[in-house]
């Protein structure tokens, strides 16, 4: 990756940072800006900048402190519509699922993806690996 392009993801995460820590929405939305993936500008992140991220968009992490048990606000989906189980399902190998995956079924479903993570923990699948790396 070129020196520019490496700084441009720099800046426009230190820009879009809140007390050092950078949204995951904001780690994909400065990919598409620049149209590389996701993984790209977290790499270039975490080798850069002293940037954690935070409020994975499935619920999996960063909201809270995670010594008090308080990273997380996946629940247990009291619901989980047969066709999503369906496809995750499919889509699963020895319980687990990767994050895009479970994108892709949010979106061709048109339902939520914090309800995804939801979802997810009822199926008792474990979702990895992350996008931007976390996990």
């Amino acid at each position: 990756m070129e020196p520019e392009v490496k700084q441009q993801i720099i800046d426009m995460a230190l820009e879009m940072a809140v007390d050092g820590e950078l949204a995951c929405a904001d780690a994909h939305r400065i990919a598409a800006k620049l149209e590389l993936s996701a993984l790209e500008v977290s790499r270039v992140i975490n080798r850069s900048t002293n940037l954690r991220f935070f409020r994975c968009q499935l619920g999996l992490f960063g909201y809270g402190p995670k010594l008090e048990g308080k990273s997380k606000i996946v629940h247990s989906a009291e619901r989980v519509p047969s066709e999503i189980e369906q496809d995750l399902s499919s889509k699963a190998h020895n319980g687990e699922v990767s994050c895009a995956d479970v994108w892709a079924t949010a979106e061709a479903h048109k339902y939520p993806r914090l309800q995804m993570g939801n979802i997810a923990e009822a199926m008792q699948l474990r979702v990895r690996p992350c996008q931007i790396g976390c996990f």
